[in-house]
């Protein structure tokens, strides 16, 4: 499955108060939410001919740092832009903020797979094996900067 849009809400919430969000690049990445990957799930475990098969829940288009950047300024009213940061850069960032250094490595880790396009694929696996289509990454936002 792809990244969930969830995780990435939340790493956004905790961006807003600098007016950025940082990455390593561009990070195209199709963002699925948890309830379409439950909702696929259970397609696959009441329907049938899913044996063997091999699915990868994404959602329905890849968005970039500058996309949700943009995305985040529309639902919040305040400019917020991206800057693709030097791992060292980003890594001192998320340490200064007080994350420990295993929870620095991992997102580290995830950024540059973002970056690689490990996370940058569309599928219609969720739509097929759900009965609806993926929930857009505003929608899911929308709700997350609200709370």
């Amino acid at each position: 499955m792809n990244y969930y849009a969830e995780s990435m809400a939340d790493e956004i919430k905790n961006s807003l108060g600098a007016g950025v969000l940082a990455g390593l690049g561009a990070e195209r990445v199709a963002y699925v939410s948890r309830n379409d990957v439950a909702a696929a799930a259970v397609g696959i475990l009441t329907g049938e001919g899913h044996g063997g098969a091999i699915y990868n829940a994404t959602g329905s288009t890849a968005i970039t740092g500058e996309e949700r950047a943009a995305i985040v300024s529309e639902l919040t009213g305040a400019p917020v832009g991206f800057v693709a940061l030097a791992q060292e850069q980003l890594a001192g960032g998320l340490a200064q903020a007080g994350l420990p250094e295993l929870v620095v490595n991992v997102v580290l880790d995830i950024k540059r797979k973002f970056v690689a396009g490990a996370f940058d694929i569309v599928t219609g696996d969720v739509e097929r094996l759900a009965g609806h289509p993926p929930t857009p990454l505003r929608d899911i936002l929308a709700t997350a900067l609200k709370a």
